[in-house]
């Protein structure tokens, strides 16, 4: 087959429609005259800088006005033609709607992570205070007065006769803040004096190195009747079920007062500190040299895991020393943590006896007991008493410890305090014509120191406990009315009055 190019050689097959391409012609054919739409007049005024626009018969156009459209009122809505309108929630632009949504949601928050705060607080707070009488190395109280008596304080006391024949009464205890105070009362101004011994800011002892609860314990050395020295120990802070025991010195060089604060800057380091560790629950009984005719050497006591043990100081030269062993009587040991108490027994003539007495609840039997420490050996008796292992125990002596047909006998009372015991109140056992009593009454004008289970005494024959309920407690101090040679009126004690431990501003 040939190809087109054959057939039709150089031409194309398409032909031109004249009828059509006439039709056309005259359909669209321009018009004679000029048309209206504009165009760039190439003779502008050579004072613009750009063409202008003009009508097709070459005159310019009016000036454009240049001013912003104005809006074109519809005349179907009576509504001007104005930017969109933004649409809006609950009558409000989006923005300020969602603004407001989100302050909202912030302010809800912080109130929610407010009482959350507040809520957690409380309860550590209410946890902190629950513990604070078991855990010697708790936070502080962060709801109660510092510098307030500790509601839960042990207590301390000592007394001596200065060389005017003026009775002075000590008592040491505990702040909420673990500082340890002093108050003094002198017969000459008859009012309590308050002193701090450990405050936290003195003799490099931070308020961290007292145990919150510790036990206390204060005696005086008597020099002659010029001179005395007052020793106080304490614990510090426990580790591991221990306690290492502290100790200051009030030397008498440093002025020791009664009717003035003294300073605590004054008291001084003992060689007793920091050289012997008790027990962390364990009490702390010591005793000082109170007369020519008394035992002549300082001591502290303590508990240790097998019983009661002492340490001694006689001479600068020997300084303080302690076997490491646990005093040996035919008795029981004592309770793991028990009371302890100590009154001495001055002898009438310088051949005469002098002991100290011990006395504490035996683990085994709950007896109470008495180790005596005189002339060099220690003995054990049982007071025929038995009480409670959380049981309280205070004692003084009366007379002297001398045999014979001797005015005035020695003999002791000691009171007992027992949470323990089917029946409240003080429980009294005495000593006296060489036989021990277990008064079957109870002492009734003691029966506010009950509640408290705090109680010490002292040799001048008063009785310092905590009197109060709950984180409201006060010292009240009592001083006894009886007669030694008579039993029936071994009850009787008078409420002196409270121990002044406010501190000065």
């Amino acid at each position: 087959m040939n190809s087109s190019t054959d057939r039709y050689g150089d031409y194309s097959t398409l032909e031109v429609n004249t009828e059509a391409q006439a039709l056309n012609e005259a359909r669209y054919a321009e018009t004679t005259h000029a048309s209206q739409l504009p165009e760039v007049n190439q003779n502008a005024n050579p004072d613009l800088n750009y063409p202008e626009v003009v009508s097709a018969a070459g005159v310019p156009k009016a000036e454009i006005d240049r001013t912003p459209p104005e809006a074109v009122v519809v005349p179907e809505t009576a509504r001007a033609v104005d930017a969109p309108e933004q649409s809006r929630i609950c009558g409000m632009k989006r923005k300020i709607f969602w603004g407001l949504v989100i302050a909202a949601v912030i302010i809800i928050i912080g109130v929610v992570v407010g009482v959350t705060a507040g809520v957690i607080t409380s309860r550590r707070n209410s946890d902190s205070s629950s513990s604070s009488t078991t855990d010697g190395n708790g936070p502080e109280e962060s709801t109660t007065n510092e510098t307030a008596l500790f509601a839960n304080t042990r207590l301390a006391t000592a007394n001596f006769t200065d060389e005017f024949g003026n009775e002075n009464y000590l008592v040491a205890y505990q702040l909420n803040n673990r500082a340890i105070y002093l108050s003094a009362w002198n017969s000459s101004n008859q009012k309590w004096v308050v002193s701090p011994v450990v405050d936290g800011n003195t003799n490099n002892l931070g308020l961290d190195s007292v145990k919150r609860g510790t036990a206390l314990s204060l005696d005086v050395f008597k020099y002659d009747n010029t001179r005395r020295d007052i020793h106080l120990y304490w614990q510090l802070p426990e580790s591991g079920g221990l306690s290492t025991i502290g100790a200051l010195a009030y030397t008498s060089e440093r002025g020791i007062s009664t009717t003035a604060v003294i300073p605590a800057a004054n008291w001084a380091d003992s060689a007793a500190g920091n050289s012997f560790v008790s027990l962390a629950g364990s009490s702390l009984i010591s005793y000082g040299k109170q007369c020519d005719f008394c035992n002549q050497y300082t001591y502290v006591y303590w508990q240790t895991a097998g019983g009661v043990r002492e340490a001694s100081y006689q001479n600068p030269s020997q300084g303080w020393y302690s076997d490491n062993a646990v005093i040996q009587v035919d008795l029981p040991a004592p309770t793991t943590n028990g009371s302890l108490a100590l009154a001495h027994a001055a002898a009438a003539t310088a051949d005469g006896h002098r002991s100290m007495n011990i006395f504490y609840r035996a683990a085994t039997t709950g007896g109470l007991s008495q180790i005596v420490n005189g002339d060099g050996r220690y003995v054990g008796h049982s007071l025929g008493r038995t009480v409670g292992p959380r049981a309280n125990i205070a004692a003084f002596s009366t007379g002297y410890n001398e045999t014979g047909d001797f005015a005035d006998k020695l003999g002791f009372q000691v009171l007992t305090t027992d949470p323990d015991a089917s029946a409240d109140g003080v429980g009294l056992t005495y000593y006296r014509a060489n036989s021990w009593t277990a008064a079957d009454h109870k002492v009734q004008s003691l029966d506010d120191c009950v509640d408290r289970n705090t109680m010490v005494a002292s040799h001048s024959r008063r009785i310092y406990c905590l009197v109060g309920r709950g984180d409201n407690a006060e010292i009240v101090e009592y001083a006894w009315r009886g007669n030694p040679d008579s039993p029936q009126t071994y009850s009787n004690y008078d409420r002196v009055g409270t121990v002044d431990t406010n501190v000065a501003g």
